[in-house]
């Protein structure tokens, strides 16, 4: 059947064979999410749960912050949108010393960082720098500056 092309043909439907593949493994990529950028902000949502019924926290979270050590009920949840690239620490202590405290940082949703402690020790601390999320084609990948001189990401695919 194809013996019978001319070579000219037989080039045509091969430059129409390639792009037929290239545009099909565009579909593929853009359906895997390979083509989505970067995003510039994160919804994060802190949490603090004490047994003891109260914690005294500190947190840092771009412009919102608590630095003087605040006692708060627990469960206590606070959600802020924050940049890319921004560092983020909260801090609990449980004040009556007794149980378990824990503290989470949830990233769009997602647990991010989670500490959790029982007495007699009574503090905990959750800390991360607000991750570049790409959704690659292998599944989500997180960009997170980094702290080695000359490596400007650190790569972490599915977690960061």
């Amino acid at each position: 059947m194809l013996n019978n092309l001319s070579n000219s043909q037989k080039n045509a439907l091969q430059i129409i064979f390639v792009f037929a593949l290239l545009a099909g493994a565009f579909i593929l990529l853009n359906y895997l999410g390979a083509t989505k950028t970067s995003k510039t902000s994160s919804m994060v949502r802190f949490e603090v749960e004490a047994s003891g019924g109260f914690a005294l926290i500190t947190l840092k979270s771009g412009d919102e912050y608590i630095f003087k050590s605040t006692t708060v009920t627990a469960p206590w949840s606070k959600s802020i949108k924050i940049k890319s690239g921004v560092t983020v620490y909260l801090t609990a202590s449980n004040p009556t010393a007794t149980g378990e405290i824990t503290c989470n940082i949830i990233l769009d949703g997602t647990p991010w960082k989670t500490e959790s402690i029982s007495t007699p020790k009574d503090g905990v601390a959750c800390a991360g720098i607000v991750p570049f999320f790409f959704l690659g084609a292998g599944g989500p990948f997180f960009f997170s500056p980094g702290v080695f001189p000359g490596f400007p990401f650190v790569f972490s695919p599915l977690k960061p």
